[in-house]
This record gives structure tokens, sequence and C-alpha cells, in this order.
């Protein structure tokens, strides 16, 4: 009896096992705190720098708007988004140090309607540099969710 219970207990140890491993060729999910931001920035924020003739000339109103406290994502940016069309997010990254705004982003559009009252088709936090995208790209498959690192003022995909 105590044999077989030795080998069930080292067959439910190795299922626990498994089960935290990566199936073959796939790789494990960017966290949060693989991607950690500075200190929060809590001062007066500088207000955006707009260029005429540029994209974010274009929403400058939205992007003032948007530019102030708090700061809600890599610890210094604000992240601010608004709508393009039926299910269609724009975004921009507001620097509240130094009123530099990342515009160069992607739309994310067509997520569905089967999605919790809770969705957020962009999401960041102010602890982190990873920024979470679910739906299409620029409208462009695939669909799903995108992972991407902020760091010196660039988005770079992660998957």
């Amino acid at each position: 009896m105590g044999t077989k219970v030795l080998q069930v207990s080292r067959w439910m140890a190795l299922a626990g096992w498994l089960a935290t491993v990566p199936a073959h060729g796939q790789t494990r999910l960017p966290v949060f705190a693989q991607y950690p931001a500075g200190a929060p920035y809590w001062g007066k924020p500088v207000a955006p720098r707009l260029v005429p003739g540029t994209a974010a000339w274009h929403f400058r109103t939205r992007i003032r708007e948007a530019s102030r406290p708090p700061v809600n994502f890599a610890g210094h940016y604000v992240l601010a988004s608004w709508g393009c069309g039926a299910e269609c997010l724009i975004f921009a990254l507001i620097d509240c140090k130094t009123g530099i705004v990342q515009f160069d982003t992607p739309t994310v559009c067509c997520w569905g309607t089967a999605v919790p009252h809770n969705f957020e088709p962009i999401y960041g936090r102010l602890d982190s540099r990873l920024l979470v995208l679910t739906g299409l790209l620029n409208e462009a498959g695939p669909s799903g969710t995108h992972y991407f690192a902020f760091s010196h003022g660039q988005l770079s995909p992660l998957r």
C-alpha cells in the first residue's frame, strides 16, 4: 500500500510540474513584473509638445485633456485612448516629465462583443512598461492579445 501511494504522489508531482512548463514551441506570456517602470512621477506635468502638421496635432484637444495627472503608465506617462469608430480605439503615450507625445501607436479594433463588462482593449499599468493590446492592430490580423514593451520612447512587440 505504501509503495502505491508513493508512486501516485510522484505522478501527481510530475503532473503538477508539467503544468507549469510551456508546451513545445510555446513561450510564457509576458507579465507586468518582468517590465518594471521607475518610480512614479507625481510632479506638475509638462504641457504636451504638439507640432503642427503631425498626427498628434490633429488630436491636440484630446491629448491636452488627457495629459493632466494622474500618470497611469510606465512611471511617468499618461496612456490616453479615445474612439476612432465603432469598436476601434486610438491611443497616445504622453510623457508628463518632458511633454513628448508618442503617437506612432497602432489602432486597436475588432475585439468582439463577447467580452466582460470591465474589458480594456488597451491596458497598461503605472508600475510597468508592458502594454497589452487586444483585438486587431491597425485593422489587420491576427486578432488576439498583443504584448509590447515600452522602452526609450518606443513600443516593441514581444510576441
